[in-house]
């Protein structure tokens, strides 16, 4: 047996599926491979592995037509020679419904077997009848088994042939397997648009724009509020006037919403008069607004605390009279972070 035309078969094969010519989109087979005879004893020739190549055309679903060719040595039986052993065949297949990647079919056809030996040919016409199948392992390349009878009616004698072959389709065959499309992703729902998907939202009614943590609740956000009071004083006097009054109300309503707070108020005057004097003119004057915030705004006694400060912490200068008015002045300043 000469195996290296196996090897040049396959080598042809290959070449021609991936050469780009004008019939590549025909919807021809092309198959290369070995065949194993098993022949009649009658044949006076062992038993061989032999190259092959086939050409199918398929004209359908079901039906192709197929015509291939088998040349090699065989020893004959008794070791006198070697046997020149060529066979063509033409025929039919009708291929089954496919079973994802593999396609079984029923193959018969008819051909000439010839041998060659010292002493003269033989040759012999021949029926054939078997099945096989193709198994894609892409969308054009396969593998192809087969099993065949052949009957030569002149002396009804009777060989098997059994052959696997790799096999190139110009055309994916019908019925050939695709890869499963990607599943279409269930549509994410969140209803409050946190983010945070509803069937993991653990708090589903976040306000929009709130941030989140990964369980769909709000983070801790740190502000800072502050408030500053400043009221300012008539000569001498520790009369709050009226038009003050707006601001020490937001002093209160900060501190109703900041309860634990405590806030100083600080008394001040300017530089005019004894220091003694004017240290508990800065006193009374913090005492009357203290007193606003309790009497007239209902804020707890224990958290303000007033505190005179005299002439010692002046904003502006003494010198002149914008600045002493400066001066007499009541403060009041607070700051607090807070999560919300």
């Amino acid at each position: 047996m000469q195996n290296n035309r196996l090897i040049l078969a396959l080598g042809l094969i290959a070449g021609l599926a991936l050469h780009p010519v004008a019939s590549a989109q025909a919807p021809l087979t092309l198959t290369a491979g070995g065949v194993q005879n098993f022949w009649d004893d009658e044949r006076d020739v062992d038993n061989e592995l032999l190259p092959f190549g086939a050409v199918e055309y398929r004209f359908g679903d079901s039906w192709a037509g197929e015509l291939n060719f088998s040349r090699g040595e065989a020893e004959a039986v008794d070791g006198s020679q070697d046997v020149d052993i060529r066979s063509w065949h033409a025929g039919a297949l009708y291929y089954f419904e496919p079973n994802e990647n593999l396609h079984p079919y029923l193959g018969f056809g008819a051909g000439e077997l010839t041998r060659r030996f010292n002493n003269g040919d033989a040759s012999d016409t021949q029926v054939n009848l078997g099945a096989g199948f193709r198994y894609y392992f892409t969308d054009h390349w396969n593998w192809r088994a087969d099993a065949r009878w052949l009957h030569t009616f002149d002396n009804s004698i009777n060989d098997v042939a059994v052959s696997l072959g790799i096999a190139y389709s110009f055309v994916a065959p019908p019925g050939r397997s695709k890869p499963a499309a990607a599943p279409v992703a269930a549509a994410v729902v969140d209803s409050d648009g946190d983010g945070v998907p509803d069937d993991a939202d653990a708090c589903p009614d976040t306000p929009a724009g709130a941030r989140v943590d990964a369980r769909g609740c709000r983070l801790a956000v740190t502000k800072v509020a502050s408030v500053k009071l400043k009221v300012n004083f008539a000569f001498d006097s520790d009369d709050v006037q009226e038009h003050y009054f707006a601001d020490i109300k937001g002093l209160a309503e900060f501190l109703k919403r900041f309860e634990d707070m405590h806030v100083d108020i600080e008394g001040h005057t300017d530089s005019v008069g004894p220091d003694e004097y004017n240290q508990g003119l800065s006193q009374r004057r913090a005492d009357a607004v203290r007193d606003l915030l309790i009497n007239e705004y209902g804020i707890a006694g224990y958290r303000l605390e007033a505190k005179g400060y005299g002439e010692s912490r002046p904003v502006a200068s003494n010198d002149t009279r914008e600045g002493r008015a400066e001066n007499r002045r009541v403060m009041a300043t607070l700051e607090v972070e807070y999560e919300e």
